[in-house]
């Protein structure tokens, strides 16, 4: 029980310094920044890679079903 009200008042006096911390604002609105052009830039990426991945799963459905076909007319 002790520990944990030492933990709230831990974390309050952490959070109220870095909420009054000018650094700290500055530091979140770089990080902010940097993560939104590497989100926009990575979105071309990501839908290219999506796109690639469903026509390769197209192609395995497709060639999974044939060898299937070719094992079937075998036996």
């Amino acid at each position: 029980m002790f520990s944990k009200l030492v933990n709230f008042w831990v974390n309050k006096a952490v959070t109220e310094s870095l909420l009054s911390s000018p650094k700290f604002h500055e530091f979140a609105a770089k990080t902010h920044h940097h993560v939104t052009n590497i989100s926009q830039k990575a979105t071309p990426m990501i839908q290219e890679s999506s796109a690639r991945a469903s026509i390769f799963a197209k192609a395995f459905k497709e060639t999974i079903a044939k060898e299937s076909e070719n094992l079937a007319k075998k036996k």
